[in-house]
């Protein structure tokens, strides 16, 4: 960013100083605001504050000397040029471009550096910077300021100020620091030395000084009083602010809420106003469930069809004006398929994801080149039908199915630049048939054979089609499951049939799913089989969980378009679901808006889901994350992922696991071992991919949890009917026993899955529950001299009839959180282990509290229930927790884990066999939800905000 910054002397003030400053990131625009306040403190107010104008930097305004605008203007008045010296601003073309405006126009005697960021190095025997050592400057702009004025510029180092503002927030413009600083700006614009500026300062402010006593003696009551009446006054004032800010921020969120599905641009943009007015509750749940709002591709034209690659990285959309190729994980076009084409219609991958058929109103078949995304290679193409309505590849085959209204056709695509056709059904008795698939293992074909009717045939190796058998049902759809063995088929009414076809000869039907009337009804299954997406009346998507196909159940209905839905895919993790529809014709502007875009849903199942990603394995541990939070490890099935630094979750290796229930696995603090818990184990992951194990050492019957200390050198392990153990593991291969707590564990078989033990920070302190399950022992490790000397040094007890069933600390450790069968979180304060004290205490949740986890980065717990359902809470205030966020997992199992990554930049839920994580960085939420939306435009702001000015929140 660039940014100029001016300041005149009033009239009578002596001479006018007008500086501009040069930078290009937030943080230099800080340390130019805190340098500015500092300037204010000097005798002569040569510089006083004004509004510092901002220019994005954005790639496609491209630089030159002759600079537009007020950039232009502000360097034209200007005397002195002060440039925020870092290595983004000297990659910043606005940044070079003001250097090379200024020499050319004014010289380099009045420019002066501010070092905030990365290298400089001065040569004097070369009289130039050493560029092999200096990267906060433009090379080629710098030298030719120093040919303009020879010898070494002026610079004062800054760094330490950047630094304590990103830490701080501040610094005082009276720090002693910032002034010796200042003065070294200061000196040479005002032409008067350093000492002398000092001094002078330092005089005037013993003037000042005076003045002010004795204006307080004469003046003092007076003062006082309407110095009360003020504050008051102000304190009202800032209070009907705050309030009016709160009020608006929770409103902007219900309406952002409210049409999240149908204008998801707006919604995203109005979700980030309300944060910006107000951090409430309510703004901070809606971005930590922000992920939940569909995203919009657009297409070049009016959208007909979707398809994803098997990998999942590309969907391709086709459209009238032709076929664009998306980036499923940023939403940005990769390509667009070159060439001039009649309206698109369907488009499919092959097996491999390297091969795209697309399809057009003409009848014209293109085979694309798509290995390489970005560069797509038009190899061949065919003409076989009048107009193409449906494109599948028969499984691994090379054979193309390429179908209408009317008839079926097959391809054979082995040399994709010479396609020939094989093979072609009889003409249908009626055009009104449409759907047309190929089953995964290229055996069978669907087709819609008319009214009411679909015909299934038998699709030979040479690429023939000879008739099975004759279905009586709609047949505007028909899609088989990735396993073969159902189809599905969908007709104008909306309602969508499952069939056995494991005998294609004598199809069973299995269930009806009903919807609404919808003149097209695509489905779509996931890769795993679980899940079917139909296409219902009113442009809205059901979802259905056919994990059992006689008994399907309803799942979550997707609302948003405004027409009929014309295509369906899901991506092959079964998380993504993609859709387009027809725009509605009542407005026609919304109408070519709504017809080019491609909607982009969250699912997880047969769910609409706010978590970001999901992994295919549950069952976390109290210590599921690396150092870094850049690893996660699962224990139903045993596995680790990599899940941070990179765009989307990756599978690293499969541990083993002894337990049907699920293993237990937790990360040492140095990230290096696994302790798992049946059996006590240890397993070297420092290379996370090849795990290897170290060796066992107990065999444990029902292992709750192993859960290791602040410093990775002790190891607690709890098992259902037995005290909790402790083992000394400095020596990852020489585990030392150190006995038992007595008292302690679960003391009874049924559990909720949460480890009955929890390490209090660094503290040497550890809670766990009491073998009765009405009350907490803390106990204080007592370590001296390398050994482990146990002492209980309190029993927290809770209500009469209420269990434990969770606990947490604190970061630092001196909060205890305690979670009971009765849905209630108390917080505790163990400052002094010996007298620990009841502090506030939540009851939200609606059934057992299973399980607990702090967030390491800020006052943040998080709480699951037996009921599904994990709340989030800020406990800054101990004794008044305030519940901030509501993450439904949306599944039919109870909670079996809740995390925090060590950043705490995740969080992670582990349900079932599946793990979802959530976003809580509120600074990538926000990041991302500018990245996937366009700004608000004016009228959308003086609609939602009309009595404030227009400042879109991401621009």
């Amino acid at each position: 960013m660039t940014g100029p910054a001016e300041s005149t002397a009033r009239a009578d003030d002596g001479p006018r100083y007008d500086v501009f400053v040069s930078y290009s990131q937030h943080l230099d625009r800080d340390v130019a605001t805190v340098f500015q306040r500092g300037m204010e403190n000097f005798g002569r107010p040569w510089y006083r504050p004004v509004h510092l104008r901002v220019f994005r930097d954005m790639t496609h305004l491209s630089a030159s000397p002759d600079l537009r605008g007020d950039i232009e203007e502000a360097l034209s008045r200007s005397s002195w040029l002060v440039v925020m010296a870092s290595p983004l601003a000297a990659a910043s073309p606005w940044v070079r471009a003001e250097i090379d405006w200024w020499v050319a126009h004014k010289g380099a005697g009045r420019m002066l550096l501010a070092w905030t960021d990365g290298r400089l190095e001065w040569s004097p025997e070369a009289q130039d910077f050493d560029w092999s050592r200096t990267d906060a400057l433009p090379r080629e702009q710098m030298r030719r300021a120093l040919a303009a004025t020879p010898g070494a510029p002026r610079w004062v180092d800054l760094r330490w100020l950047r630094t304590q503002i990103g830490e701080r927030g501040s610094v005082p413009s009276n720090d002693p620091r910032l002034l010796a600083d200042v003065a070294e700006f200061v000196a040479p614009i005002q032409g008067r030395s350093k000492a002398e500026l000092i001094g002078h300062h330092l005089r005037l402010r013993k003037r000042r000084n005076r003045l002010v006593a004795a204006t307080f003696v004469v003046l003092g009551m007076l003062l006082a009083a309407a110095t009360g009446l003020g504050l008051a006054a102000d304190r009202q004032r800032d209070v009907a602010t705050e309030r009016q800010r709160v009020a608006t921020s929770r409103q902007l969120v219900a309406e952002a809420t409210s049409l999240q599905y149908e204008r998801p641009d707006l919604a995203r943009q109005l979700l980030v106003q309300a944060y910006r007015l107000s951090h409430t509750e309510q703004a901070v749940g809606a971005l930590l469930g922000s992920a939940g709002i569909p995203r919009e591709l657009h297409t070049d034209g009016a959208a007909r069809a979707v398809a994803f690659s098997p990998r999942g990285r590309l969907l391709a959309a086709a459209s009238v004006g032709g076929v664009r190729l998306f980036d499923t994980v940023t939403g940005r076009v990769v390509s667009t398929l070159p060439g001039r084409r009649n309206s698109t219609g369907a488009v499919a991958f092959t097996a491999d994801g390297g091969l795209l058929a697309e399809g057009d109103s003409a009848g014209q078949v293109r085979l694309w080149d798509v290995s390489d995304g970005s560069r797509p290679e038009l190899l061949g193409s065919a003409r076989p039908i009048t107009a193409v309505d449906e494109l599948s590849f028969a499984g691994t085959s090379p054979l193309l199915t390429v179908g209408n209204g009317l008839r079926v056709v097959v391809l054979d695509v082995r040399d994709p630049r010479r396609p020939e056709v094989t093979g072609y059904s009889s003409a249908f008795e009626s055009a009104l048939g449409y759907g047309a698939d190929a089953s995964p293992d290229g055996r069978l074909v669907a087709t819609g054979a008319g009214d009411e009717r679909v015909r299934i045939m038998s699709l030979s190796p040479a690429g023939r089609l000879s008739s099975l058998s004759t279905l009586d049902t709609p047949s505007s759809a028909v899609v088989f499951s990735p396993a073969g063995h159902l189809l599905a088929t969908a007709g104008e009414d909306g309602n969508a049939v499952l069939w056995d076809i494991s005998d294609p000869r004598h199809p069973v039907r299995r269930a009806s799913l009903n919807g609404q009337n919808s003149w097209s009804t695509p489905v779509a299954f996931t890769d795993d089989g679980r899940t079917l997406a139909v296409a219902a009346g009113n442009g809205a998507v059901q979802l259905w969980d056919i994990s059992d196909p006689g008994r399907p159940l309803q799942g979550d209905r997707l609302t948003g378009h405004t027409n009929a839905v014309t295509s369906l895919a899901f991506a092959p993790d079964g998380r993504t679901l993609a859709s387009v529809a027809l725009g509605d014709a009542a407005d026609p502007d919304e109408a070519r808006r709504a017809e080019g875009v491609v909607r982009v849903w969250n699912v997880h199942g047969s769910r609409a889901s706010s978590a970001y990603a999901s992994l295919p394995s549950g069952h976390l541990s109290s210590q599921p994350f690396g150092p870094g939070g850049r690893t996660l490890v699962t224990g139903r099935p045993g596995a680790l992922h990599q899940v941070g630094g990179i765009p989307e979750p990756r599978h690293l290796a499969a541990l083993p696991s002894f337990r049907s229930g699920g293993q237990t696995y937790s990360f040492s603090p140095d990230g290096h071992t696994l302790a798992t818990g049946h059996p006590l184990g240890l397993w070297d992951v420092t290379d996370p991919t090849d795990p290897r194990e170290r060796g066992r050492f107990k065999e444990a019957e029902d292992p709750q949890g192993v859960v290791y200390g602040p410093d990775g050198t002790v190891l607690a392990a709890a098992e259902a009917l037995g005290p909790v153990r402790l083992w000394e593991v400095s020596d990852p291969d020489r585990p030392r026993d150190l006995g038992t707590l007595p008292g302690s564990g679960s003391g009874s078989a049924v559990y909720s899955g949460a480890a009955p033990v929890a390490f209090a920070g660094d503290r040497g302190l550890l809670a766990v529950f009491s073998k009765e399950r009405d009350a907490v022992q803390v106990w204080d490790l007592g370590r001296t001299g390398g050994r482990y000397d146990p002492v209980r040094t309190d029993v927290l007890p809770l209500r009469d009839a209420d269990r434990v069933t969770a606990l947490a600390t604190s970061p630092e450790g001196n909060t205890l959180y305690v979670g009971d069968s009765a849905g209630t979180v108390t917080v505790w304060d163990i400052t002094d282990p010996h007298r620990a004290r009841p502090e506030g205490s939540a009851q939200r949740h609606s059934g057992e509290v299973t399980h607990l986890a702090a967030d390491p980065a800020r006052p943040l717990l998080a709480g699951a229930d037996d009921h599904g359902a994990v709340r989030l809470w800020d406990v800054a205030d101990a004794s008044a927790p305030r519940e901030v966020a509501l993450l439904a997992t949306h599944e039919r199992y109870s909670t079996t884990g809740v995390a925090f990554s060590p950043d705490g930049g995740l969080i992670a839920v582990s349900t079932g066999d599946s793990t979802q994580l959530w976003r809580t960085d509120i600074d990538a939420v926000l990041g991302r939800l500018c990245a996937e939306s366009e700004p608000i435009t004016e009228s959308q702001w003086r609609q939602y905000l009309p009595d404030r000015s227009y400042d879109p929140p991401c621009a």
